[in-house]
């Protein structure tokens, strides 16, 4: 070979790996648009349209299999004022944060998405709505830590809803945790709700456009589920308010008093309804954060009893928590800071669940109850309100009224 053809096969060679040096940049250009038309480019996590795919294909494979699909919907709750207040670049620096936390706590089988504004969404395939009830509640406590040196709190709320146990259908299971998560928001927010038939009685009690009647009978139906849930009977709730009714009629409260205060009895812990099945139920002594979660079911009873129609029962029901001493909650007030109707409440509250079989306790019993009541006196319950209590069923020959069943 010559010269000349020597130098025409280099410049042939020169050709070729031009060509595929070309091919292999405009390769990698096409990846990289693509994983940009899937990608979050504030957050790194996938983007709607990604999620919107991964989902039709989830549903399919569960479909197929047989297993089991969860979708948790969260939402950066006061995203938008902080935006306001700080600027944008506070906003999105909390995203990205949250962004981490999602990467950090999900399993390499999860995927998380961004899907609006302050919308995050994860898919957990083969995994029931337990498992993403406790991803949630990971998520929501790894935020009070990311963000407790933070100028302003920031909170998330998530919505869980599970295939096939809320729908057979993605956009069923979508509406689902949708609704979920509005229930969290409504409820106060920080919070992490499981669809299930409380969820839209739930958001039906909070309505304002629902007359008072149909309010209150959502309600007092939502009542009866909880005790079903806590203790397996409903006669909780019903019992507190008869103990309520006879200490409003001892301090000789008008008549249509008395019966506001057996009402409040029979409501005084919807709130429970916004606190998680697993902390309700817990058979041993509460974490630090399962009380901090415990405590507020005052403000969501509060929240749940939002109309004008309530206002009274709203603030009895708020301070039945609250102490004479002042180491209540959820303000911390004393004395005659706290309206006798929940001093009324605490006493009727306490009485009852001392006295009353629960399925992870045996009752405490009658005389161990007075002697907790009388030792309470003055600092955990009013004195007063104790002593006519204690008079009226020494009085009537009773260690206890007839429970409501």
């Amino acid at each position: 070979m010559g010269p000349a053809s020597f130098a025409a096969l280099a410049v042939a060679l020169g050709l070729l790996v031009l060509v595929v040096h070309q091919r292999r940049q405009i390769s990698r250009l096409a990846a990289n648009l693509a994983s940009a038309t899937r990608t979050d480019s504030l957050t790194g996590l996938l983007n709607r349209v990604a999620f919107e795919d991964l989902l039709d294909s989830e549903f399919t494979r569960s479909r197929r299999t047989g297993r089991m699909l969860t979708v948790v919907l969260g939402h950066v709750d006061g995203l938008g004022q902080m935006n306001a207040r700080r600027g944008h670049h506070s906003g999105d620096m909390v995203l990205q944060l949250v962004a981490r936390d999602m990467q950090k706590w999900k399993r390499r089988m999860d995927s998380a998405s961004r899907i609006g504004g302050e919308e995050f969404a994860l898919l957990l395939p083969e995994t029931d709505a337990h498992g993403g009830l406790l991803l949630a509640e990971r998520l929501r406590r790894a935020a009070h830590r990311t963000f407790a040196e933070a100028p302003e709190p920031v909170t998330l709320s998530f919505g869980v809803a599970s295939y096939p146990e809320h729908g057979d259908e993605r956009d069923v299971v979508m509406s689902a945790a949708a609704r979920a998560l509005s229930v969290a928001k409504e409820l106060g927010k920080d919070r992490s709700v499981v669809f299930g038939p409380e969820a839209d009685s739930m958001l039906a009690a909070v309505s304002d456009e629902e007359p008072t009647e149909l309010k209150l009978a959502t309600i007092l139906g939502l009542v009866e589920a909880l005790d079903i849930r806590d203790s397996g009977t409903t006669g909780h709730s019903e019992t507190v308010g008869i103990y309520a009714e006879l200490m409003a009629r001892e301090l000789g409260l008008p008549p249509e008093r008395v019966e506001r205060v057996r009402l409040a009895g029979v409501l005084h812990d919807v709130g429970k309804l916004g606190v998680a099945e697993k902390i309700l139920g817990k058979p041993g002594p509460l974490q630090p954060d399962e009380w901090q979660e415990m405590r507020t079911h005052p403000e969501i009873a509060a929240r749940l009893l939002a109309q004008p129609e309530f206002d009274d029962l709203r603030e009895w029901i708020l301070a039945h928590h609250e102490r004479p001493d002042g180491k209540g909650y959820p303000r911390g007030v004393s004395g005659d800071q706290i309206p006798l109707e929940a001093r009324i409440l605490a006493v009727a509250d306490a009485y009852e669940a001392m006295t009353a079989d629960r399925p992870h306790r045996s009752a405490l019993g009658a005389e161990a109850a007075r002697g907790e009541l009388e030792d309470g006196a003055g600092t955990q319950f009013d004195a007063e309100v104790v002593t006519l209590f204690l008079a009226a069923l020494a009085r009537m020959g009773v260690a206890t009224l007839p429970r409501a069943s």
